[in-house]
This record gives C-alpha cells, sequence and structure tokens, in this order.
C-alpha cells in the first residue's frame, strides 16, 4: 500500500522509515495522504474518508499503533474511523536474558518493531549478568553478554518508535553464574545472593548500576532483589550474626537507593521479599501475610514495587493483592506471565486465563504500568517468539475496557503476518489425554519430563502409562506441519516442536513398552526394540537437535547451546545404552536387567490423577547425585 505521511511527524520519521523497509507499505506522494496531528489528550483516533485518512495521537507508540491499524483497514475498506483510549501509561513485556539464551541484537530490534505496531511502549530487558562490566570480566564470562555499544543501540533503535527500552538487573539474589567464580568470593553470602552489608558489595553494585544505565536513555532501573530466599544465613550470619530479615532487606535496599539517587535515576524492585518475610510459611501469596508497619515507614518512598503474579485466574486475588501493594504506600507495577517458562512450549491456556484477569483488575484498580515477563527457566527450551500470540493479548487489553477476542485474532493476522490459531497449537503440548481439568496455579508439564526422562530407569513411566501419548503426538506433529501454511514469516518456529512430537510419539510410552516385555518374557518384541524402534529413536533426536540448533543460531547467540546440546547427547547416549543393556541380554551375557527390576512408583506421592509438573532437568533425568 501507498501513502503519503504528513502533519506532526518530525520525531517519528526516522521509525516511519523503519516500517517502510519491514513492513508492507511504502511512502509515495502518489498514496493515500495521512495527516497527523498530536493532541493533548490521551487517545488514538484512526479513520479514513473520501480519500483522505487522519491519525491523531499523544504519545509516540500512539501514532505507531495507529498507522498500523490505518494499513490493516485501508487495505480492506474505503471508510473508516476508529477510537482507542489508552488502559495503561507504560505496556509491554520482559524478554529473559539470562537463563542461557542472550537474544541476537537483530533479532532484538525485530521485536521491536513488532511490539511497536501491536502498540507497547516498553521493553525490558532481563540480565543477571549478560551486560558489560568492564571493572568485572568474569561478569557475564562465556555467557554472551550484551556489550554497553549493543544495548547503546538497542535503546537507540527503539526510541525511534516511542519504545522505552529499560535494564532489569539484580542487585541482591539470583547472581549465581557471577558469584561462582573465585573472583567474586568476597561478595558472597550464599551461592546466590550478594553479601549485604559490605562495602566491597556496594562499591560491586555502583559498578553494575553505572555500566547498564549509561547504555539507556531512560531514568527507569529494575533493581531486582526477588527470592533471595537465604538472605543473611550464609557469610553474613557469619560476620554480623542473627539479624531480623526484614531489617537486611531494608537496610540493603536503602544502602543500593543511595546509588541510584546520585545517579538520578527512578528505580523499582520485585515486592515478593516482603510478603515472603511477613508469611507464617514464607509464602508470596498469603492473603494473611500483613507487612508490619514499621517496616511499612521504614520503606523508601523513592522506589516502586513490582508485584509479579503468573498464577492465579481469578480478578478478585489481583484485586486484593494490588490493594495490599498500595498500601506501601507508592503505586506499584504490575507483572504477568506468558507461561513460556513450562518447559519445551508456551502454556497459551495458562497465559491467556492469568492475563485476562490480572489485565481486568490492573484497569479497575487504576495501575498505570504493566508488563508481561518472557521468562526462560531451566535452559530456555521455549523459542520467545512462540509467546507473539500472548503479546498482542496483554496490547490489546492496553487499548480497552472490555476485550474484543476477534479484534485481537485480527491484530495478530496484521502484526505478525500469521493466523493466530497456528500459534495457539503450541499451547497443546501440554495438553494430552488425562490433563488436569481443575485449575492449577502451575500448570503440569508432561511433554517437558516425556522428553528428557531416561529410557531405561523411566522415572515418569506411571505418569505416562495408559495415556494414549503415542497416538496424541502423532496427532500434534500433523498439525503443527499443517499450521506451518498458516505462520506465515513464523513457519520456521513449527520445526523444532513438530520434530519433538516426531521424538514423543515414540518415546512417550517406550519406558512402559520396555518394562512390559521384560516383565513378561517377550523376548521378539524386546529385539524389536533393540534393533528397530530405539535405532529410530536415536535418529529423531539427532534430527530434532539438529533443528533446534537451526532455530537458535538464527535467533539467539551461541553461548548457552551448549547446555541444549549436551541435554541432547546425554539422551543420544542413553538411547545408547538402553540398546546395549538389551542387547547383552537378549545374548544371553546377564541374566537380568536391574534398571528394568526396580518397581516403579509415582514421580509424587501427593499427586492425585492427571499428569505432575517438573522444570528441573537435572531432577527429570536421573534419581542419582547429578
Amino acid at each position: 500500500m501507498n501513502c503519503w505521511i504528513k502533519g506532526d511527524i518530525q520525531d517519528l520519521q526516522s521509525g516511519i522509515e523503519e516500517w517502510e523497509k519491514a513492513f508492507d507499505f511504502s511512502l509515495s506522494k502518489e498514496g493515500i495522504p495521512v495527516t497527523v496531528k498530536r493532541e493533548d489528550r490521551s487517545s488514538l483516533h484512526v479513520s479514513l474518508k473520501e480519500g483522505k485518512g487522519e491519525i491523531r495521537y499523544s504519545q509516540n507508540i500512539h501514532f505507531f499503533r495507529g498507522l498500523g491499524l490505518f494499513l490493516e483497514h485501508a487495505g480492506r475498506r474505503s471508510t473508516f474511523q476508529i477510537e482507542e483510549h489508552p488502559q495503561f501509561e507504560s505496556n509491554g513485556i520482559m524478554l529473559d536474558c539470562s537463563r542461557n539464551a542472550v537474544m541476537k541484537p537483530e533479532q532484538v530490534r525485530k521485536l521491536i518493531r513488532i511490539i511497536s505496531m501491536m502498540g507497547l511502549n516498553r521493553l525490558m530487558l532481563y540480565m543477571e549478568d549478560t551486560y558489560e562490566v568492564k571493572e568485572r570480566p568474569y561478569f557475564g564470562y562465556m555467557r554472551g553478554r550484551y556489550s554497553h555499544e549493543e544495548l547503546r543501540q538497542l535503546d537507540e533503535y527503539a526510541s525511534r518508535f516511542g519504545v522505552e527500552v529499560v535494564p532489569a538487573i539484580q542487585t541482591l539474589a539470583h547472581l549465581a553464574t557471577f558469584l561462582r567464580w573465585d573472583a567474586a568470593a568476597d561478595l558472597r553470602d550464599t551461592p546466590d545472593i550478594l553479601l549485604a552489608a559490605s562495602g566491597k558489595t556496594y562499591t560491586f553494585i555502583e559498578q553494575l548500576i553505572e555500566s547498564v544505565s549509561s547504555a539507556f536513555r531512560t531514568s527507569r532501573i529494575h533493581l531486582g532483589m526477588d527470592e533471595a530466599h537465604f538472605l543473611g544465613r550464609g557469610e553474613y550470619y557469619k560476620k554480623n550474626g542473627p539479624r531480623p530479615s526484614f531489617q537486611i532487606m531494608n537496610d540493603h535496599l536503602h544502602e543500593v537507593l543511595k546509588i541510584t539517587r546520585e545517579k538520578g535515576l527512578q528505580p523499582m524492585i520485585w515486592s515478593d521479599m516482603y510478603f515472603r518475610m511477613a508469611s507464617a510459611k514464607g509464602h508470596y501469596y498469603d492473603e494473611n501475610a500483613n507487612v508490619p508497619e514499621d517496616v511499612i515507614e521504614d520503606m523508601p518512598e523513592d522506589v516502586q514495587f513490582v508485584y509479579w503474579d503468573y498464577y492465579h485466574e481469578t480478578e478478585e486475588v489481583y484485586r486484593s493483592f494490588l490493594q495490599k501493594h498500595k498500601a506501601f504506600g507508592t503505586m506499584p507495577l504490575f507483572a504477568g506471565g506468558l507461561w513460556t517458562w513450562n518447559g519445551i512450549a508456551v502454556n497459551y491456556k495458562k497465559a491467556f486465563r492469568t492475563t485476562d484477569a490480572a489485565m481486568a483488575a490492573c484497569k479497575k484498580e487504576g495501575v498505570p504500568e504493566v508488563f508481561a515477563t518472557l521468562w526462560g527457566d531451566d535452559g530456555q527450551e521455549t523459542e520467545p517468539f512462540t509467546s507473539l500470540a500472548g503479546i498482542q493479548l496483554i496490547a490489546e487489553h492496553g487499548y480497552v475496557r472490555e476485550l474484543d477476542r476477534k479484534k485481537v485474532k485480527d491484530r495478530f493476522r496484521f502484526c505478525t503476518g500469521a493466523d493466530m490459531e497456528a500459534f495457539m497449537t503450541f499451547g497443546e503440548f501440554d495438553q494430552p489425554p488425562g490433563t488436569a481439568e481443575e485449575i492449577q496455579l502451575e500448570p503440569d508439564n508432561p511433554s517437558k519430563f516425556l522428553l528428557w526422562q531416561d529410557p531405561l530407569m523411566g522415572l515418569f513411566d506411571n505418569e505416562a502409562e495408559g495415556m494414549e501419548l503415542p497416538r496424541f503426538y502423532q496427532e500434534l506433529e500433523g498439525s503443527l506441519e499443517n499450521m506451518k501454511k498458516k505462520a506465515g514469516p513464523w513457519a520456521f518456529l513449527f520445526d523444532v516442536p513438530a520434530r519433538i512430537c516426531s521424538v514423543l510419539s515414540l518415546k512417550a510410552e517406550l519406558g512402559v513398552k520396555v518394562r512390559h516385555y521384560y516383565e513378561k518374557n517377550e523376548k521378539g518384541q524386546l529385539r524389536k526394540m533393540e534393533q528397530d524402534v530405539l535405532p529410530d529413536l536415536k535418529q529423531r533426536v539427532e534430527t530434532l537437535r539438529k533443528r533446534h540448533y537451526e532455530q537458535w543460531m538464527k535467533i539467539h547467540k551461541p553461548f548457552g547451546w551448549e547446555v541444549l546440546d549436551i541435554r541432547y547427547g546425554g539422551l543420544i547416549a542413553r538411547i545408547d545404552t538402553t540398546q546395549r543393556r538389551l542387547s547383552e541380554y537378549l545374548k544371553g551375557n546377564q541374566m537380568l536387567i536391574e534398571e528394568l527390576e526396580e518397581h516403579r512408583l509415582p514421580y509424587s506421592s501427593v499427586n492425585q490423577g492427571g499428569y505432575v509438573r517438573n522444570n528441573v532437568y537435572k531432577q527429570i533425568v536421573s534419581p542419582n547425585v547429578f
């Protein structure tokens, strides 16, 4: 489509030109004239009438959403008028760059272009130690860390579209990958928590904050400070003796805020530690937890607290905890989640239910800033771009009081070039027969443990038995292959999930069958397993590994791939060992297979129906020291 954009576009021109390169439209005086006008009121107006277009906006990001709406509707209608009312001052996503995947800068730029069309104005980069700190060469060593210049360029690029890039770092816990080194010994309280009340620690934190904040134009910074469960119980305890956790936390926060004040920064931190310390059971979501008044009074006013909640599916829970956060004296931010961390596939069922409930609550409570997290727990096995349908959902929530599902789908098709139905297929991985129907705070993830569990020892064989899993994954493989036609430029994302299904259609019940044939002394079937099924499975795993490698290297820096390489290599080796153990038994070289003599116990002694959830590879693959 050709159009000619004129009016209040002085600081929009570079972004418009980037869009012209990436999307299906061009600037031409022969095209549809579109008049652009900036207004003070927070609303968005897009229209086409008698061959003339108009966009009225307040923030730069609203213009780019408006331009996308104009291009979408002008392609199929000669007259239209759209009015939208932004529900939040900022709305965006947090990209996890710290588990073991650091997205390539050119792919981050692609993500920025997409979210600008959706109308999201914030991208948070979660970086535990994956950014450059010149004084600390071991910080992010061999982790694919972003250089200062890479971050500066990403920030500059995002600013063209009105997207604010905010660094999200850690200044207390979640620093195990740096604290492992001898060079960090004097900064260590426990293996993943910094030593509070230490001058060396605050010198280090100042280096972190100076290094990362200087790459961005924003004054906002996320300082982390979540999940420091053993705060003050390691080296701190040896040096200072027992002290109340609340006091250690508040004192540490005050020291870190001295640094941010000197640098003119506006910090935020996760809120969970305060609620955990106030809970008798140490729970974040304990509705009976009450933070003491003297602690609240001692909380500094120049920090915002981020209420993160990825689990609840009822609006009332979110409203209750938002109100508890407001009692801290500052307006909280809200962080939801798109369930990219449940294993090997995004769980869209959970992501949509929690997002709908949370966004409704945030609108009613007047929360001005929200974002959705894209965590990559335990190996970043789920590709972040597969969550685009969830990103579209949170974007659409940002412009209407009540959501229109059809509009979400239409917008997704335009913004990504794909049918939302195709992406929703990713969410079927963990919905095989037997999946629990009731609401689960943490949904089961059978696809992950079935992929990685040992073929001979089968810790999850009880969960797999009798569930018709081979047929389920075979049919899902066919669905994924068919959905490539609807995925447009994202068809490549379907290769890895389809190959996983190919593996699981053989492997999901493999251990159950091998043990059954062994117990029944069906040596013909065991020989078939050894000579036909296991070699086929090995080849399918190798094909999966190669496809996964290609996808990873397209999107992420190479650092971190070794984690998955080792997992695939381990699985292939264990398939080899299973073949060998069967061969030796069938040849009469050994009288029994000890691993198959062990009675299979359910993985969870408290699980009542359905499957279980385990997203920790080392717990899935072996019961032994790992």
